[in-house]
This record gives C-alpha cells, structure tokens and sequence, in this order.
C-alpha cells in the first residue's frame, strides 16, 4: 500500500488532508509506482545484457546523466534545476568545510594545545560541531515562514540567494579577523562567528529544500526522486574539493600539534595557507557557483504550489499531517536513528586527540569517505529506489553499527597500528557507501506526503526532529 494509502486511513475522512492527497495523488506516487516498476518485463534487462556488460553499464551510467540534468522534460525548466544544484554545491562547499575542518585541525591544532590556557579546551572541541551547525536544529520555523512569505517578489528564488550572498559575505568578513582569533585562541568567537554565518544560509537551504519537494513532484513516477539525490550526490561530490583545500592549503606545520613528546610526521607538508586565507580561497570556489546559481535559478511552476494560507489554516493542515500514521513512522525513524542507532561516542575527541591524524590524513580519509558515500547515494538510486525501503534501513543500520568497534582498535591500538594517523583517517569512513544509501530515505517519503505549498515545512520538520536526535 502507498505512502497516499496509509495517510488517507489515518486522515479519519479530514476534508483538508484528503484535498492535500487528491492533489498530491495527482502528480503520481513514488512509493505507488514501486510495483509498477517492480513488473516491468525481464525481457529488456536480459537483452542489455546480451549486448555486453560494458556497453550496458556506459549507457546506464549516460541515462543516469541525462536525466539528472533534464529530469522531466516539458514539465520542468532544466535550467532551474541547474540552479537548484548549483545551491548545493555551495552547501558542500561550506558546510563541507565546518563539518570536516572544525575539529581536526582547527579546533585541537590551529586554536590549541588543547587544555593549554588560554586555549582551546577539550569540552569546546566536543561541542564545537553542535554549536556551528546550531541554526540546523531550528530548520522546522525556517520552514514555516520561508512556504508563506516570499522574497522579492520570489517564492523560493529570493531566499536562495540572500541566504548565500549573505553568508559569503560574512565568511570573507570572518577572513580579516580569523588570524587575530587563532593567535589569541578565542575559539568561542570564531564559532559564534560560524554560527551566524550558518544562521544565514539556513535560509537559502530551506528554500532550496522546498524547491527541491516542489519540483520532484512534476517528476515522471517511474524516474520520481532523481533531483533529490542528484542535489544530495552534487553536495557531496562539492564537500570533495574542501579536502583538497585541506590537503594542499592546511598540512604544514601551523595545521599539526608541536612535536614534543610526538613521534615526528613524515604527511606534514613545508608549504601551507595562512589561516585567513584558507577562508579567502573558500570564498573564491564559491563565488562562481553563486553567480551560476542566480544565473540559472528559476522558481517552481506557479500551480505547483497552493495560494499563502492564514497561520489558521496553516497550522491546521500541518497538525493533520502530523497525525497520521505514516508521520509517527518517519519520527521515530529520525529520532531513533540519530540518538540510537547512530549514537556518538563521548571520547570520540580523545580517540582523535590519540591517533593525531595530520591534515592530509584526515582530507584524504575524508575525501574517500565521500567518495564512497557519493557511490552509496548512486547505488540508491539506481537500484534500491523502488525496493522495500524499510528492510533497506534495517540492514543499513546494523551495519553502521559495526562502526563503533573501529574505535576499540584505536584505543587497544590493535596490531600495532591502530592509533596510526592512516588507520584513523580510513577506518572510520569504510562504511560511508552504507549511510549514502540510506540517506534519503525520508526525503523522498516527503515527496508524497507534503501538502501543496508545505513542501519545506514538512521536509524541515522531519530534518530538525534529525538533527535533535544528533543535539
């Protein structure tokens, strides 16, 4: 039974959730369209294979291609879609950067010795994740304001780019005073400063959420979810280039800890970037997306979305979406899977703080790590889409649960290479082709779900109940 299916029982007849389905209904269901792909005849598959399995995975590889690009054409201005994955990059691009950097070097290395005084201390290095990304957590109001208030005579193209332009130009702001920081060891500012970077792109990821629900809707059935994980492929492949900067730019010795009472690492570079102007060339990669984004950035088709409804009438249909069945499922999905199933280790700093992995081996086991989540996210959607998604998430998850034992062999300092920088860097990436394919789960049951002119509000709510479980 369909996603549509189990709503319309747990509506309990509501007239305004049933209107949200017949809409929805209209545009075609993913999680419907599953047995009609399901039945497709074998007949095609086993003449591709004939004609060879080289041919057959080149031109699998071009159809991947050329659907991403033009998803639905006729229904969808490709253009946009461009845009849309411009504004994506971008999010790899910087939140790549944070999430990778922040900890390892900037925190332990550029703003230590941990502990020392008037350092960096080890609980600020803990927190450090949580506090930059804080505005995550609060995606859900975002949300609710950004599917009723335009921008510019824009719905959702207007946000974008003040979200971004916004961002970049506090980040080239943070360039003039981050040496000073480092050198005073004021790391509470420099996260601050983050965070309001982060609150303000927020804005622009939200939007770009809400154009991304709106427009996957127009998608055909059989292809539904191919701008979702594209959007979420191009991030990611974009968070690549952020370890390039950190293996040419941040290995030299300002980016590693003092040698004393440390064996000496053969991996620290002679050359490296100032801490400013690690920034600057951040601000540079991001600059020509940013044109390209507004350049080609269109918003959605104006009937795709229903017309601004009163905080009422907002609140309303959302409480009615929050009460059916399938929403309950997709809570305890989020929430359980970050606070249980993907529960942090609270000596993961100290582990860290142990192996002392330097900059180029922390990128290059980074850069793998994406590079195998990015494959996770292909063999989704090539051939996991249309599977049975929960049994997907069951054996996901147990496997990435192996990964906790990869932190014994660092303490234990098994066979002898265990606290080796290089064993660090790639033993905890491994499993990253796992998390690429459960990533989108939710997001795409999002696509059947959301009402009419509530696409981000609902993706929103289900990724801040994400990042609570994560807090």
């Amino acid at each position: 039974m369909s996603v549509l299916g189990r709503l319309d029982r747990a509506a309990g007849g509501s007239a305004v959730l049933r209107s949200v389905l017949d809409s929805c209904d209209g545009a075609g269901s993913l999680l419907g369209s599953t047995a009609r792909t399901a039945r497709l005849p074998e007949s095609a598959g086993g003449s591709a294979a004939g004609a060879g399995a080289q041919s057959s995975l080149t031109q699998s590889f071009a159809d991947a291609v050329r659907t991403s690009l033009d998803p639905a054409p006729g229904a969808i201005d490709k253009k946009a879609v461009w845009g849309l994955y411009c504004m994506y990059a971008i999010v790899g691009l910087i939140y790549g950067f944070v999430s990778n950097y922040i900890n390892i070097p900037i925190c332990q290395y550029v703003f230590g010795p941990l502990g020392e005084p008037g350092r960096a201390s080890i609980q600020q290095c803990n927190i450090s994740v949580s506090i930059t990304q804080m505005p995550w957590n609060f995606k859900v109001f975002y949300g609710f304001v950004l599917d009723q208030v335009g921008f510019c005579g824009t719905r959702r193209k207007g946000w974008i780019i003040f979200g971004w332009t916004s961002s970049l130009v506090i980040l080239l702001g943070m360039a003039f005073y981050a040496q000073d920081l480092a050198d005073e060891g004021n790391f509470a500012v420099y996260m601050l400063l983050l965070m309001l970077m982060c609150t303000f792109y927020i804005f622009s990821d939200v939007a770009g959420d809400g154009m991304t629900i709106e427009l996957s809707k127009l998608e055909p059935p059989e292809t539904r979810g191919y701008i979702l994980t594209t959007g979420q492929m191009v991030r990611f492949a974009a968070t690549t280039l952020t370890n390039i900067l950190g293996i040419l730019g941040m290995n030299g010795h300002y980016y590693y800890p003092s040698q004393k009472d440390r064996q000496p690492n053969d991996t620290v570079f002679p050359f490296e970037l100032t801490f400013w102007q690690v920034h600057v060339v951040l601000v540079a990669a991001a600059l020509p997306l940013l044109v390209l984004m507004i350049w080609f950035l269109q918003d959605p088709p104006s009937n795709t979305a229903a017309e601004h409804h009163s905080v009422g009438t907002m609140v309303k249909t959302m409480w009615q979406v929050m009460k059916t069945k399938v929403m309950l499922y997709l809570i305890t999905f989020a929430l359980g899977n970050m606070a249980v199933a993907s529960l942090l280790n609270p000596a993961q700093n100290i582990i860290a703080f142990i192996a002392a992995p330097s900059t180029l081996q922390n990128s290059v086991g980074t850069f793998a790590g994406n590079l195998m989540f990015l494959l996770g996210v292909f063999l989704f959607r090539k051939y996991f889409i249309n599977r049975n998604w929960r049994v997907l998430f069951i054996w996901t998850t147990l496997l990435l649960a192996l990964n906790n034992g990869f932190q014994l062999l660092v303490i234990y300092n098994a066979w002898g290479v265990g606290q080796d920088g290089w064993f660090y860097a790639f033993g905890s990436n491994i499993l990253m082709v796992i998390q690429g394919l459960a990533q989108v789960l939710s997001s795409l049951a999002v696509v059947e779900i959301s009402p009419p002119g509530y696409e981000a509000s609902v993706y929103e709510f289900l990724t801040t109940i994400h990042n609570a479980g994560i807090t």
